[in-house]
């Protein structure tokens, strides 16, 4: 299937979890400043898995099931990769205050440049993952091998 990587190329992938996030925020001057009161995320995390597309003898069912608990092992953790990044978000946008901001403008600004950062972070963290995993000796690339010859 086609999907994007950790790093957000477009590449064929055995599976991959995507995520869209939206926000509600509640900005107020307050002074000269403007204060971030409130940050609530809605977080929808998309897991797409290979599956059979036929029935499998029993023997190779026995593998695939191994194969594709693994896989969607895998996936969960690049989902809980995302729900972190949300979390400290939420925990760096909840009470943000940005002196001499009475209209609300620069405030944005330094929160956009966080989550930039962030965004990044977690992109390499998923990426380092998925290169371990894949590596030799890794757990997918031990899945894969394990489907693929018995054992």
């Amino acid at each position: 299937m086609i999907g994007k990587d950790s790093a957000g190329n477009e590449r064929r992938v055995i599976a991959h979890t995507n995520f869209k996030l939206t926000w509600q925020r509640d900005y107020r001057p307050q002074g000269g400043a403007c204060v971030l009161k409130t940050a609530r995320p809605k977080l929808i995390i998309t897991y797409t898995l290979p599956r059979p597309a036929g029935k499998l003898a029993p023997a190779v069912q026995a593998r695939w099931d191994a194969f594709a608990a693994g896989l969607a092992a895998h996936e969960k953790v690049h989902g809980a990769g995302i729900v972190e990044m949300v979390d400290k978000i939420v925990a760096f946008s909840n009470g943000l205050t940005v002196e001499n901001d009475p209209g609300c403008t620069k405030i944005r600004g330094e929160l956009t440049q966080y989550l930039d950062q962030l965004s990044k972070t977690q992109r390499q963290a998923s990426c380092d993952f998925d290169k371990v995993e894949f590596g030799p000796g890794g757990n997918l690339q031990k899945l894969i091998a394990a489907f693929l010859i018995g054992g």
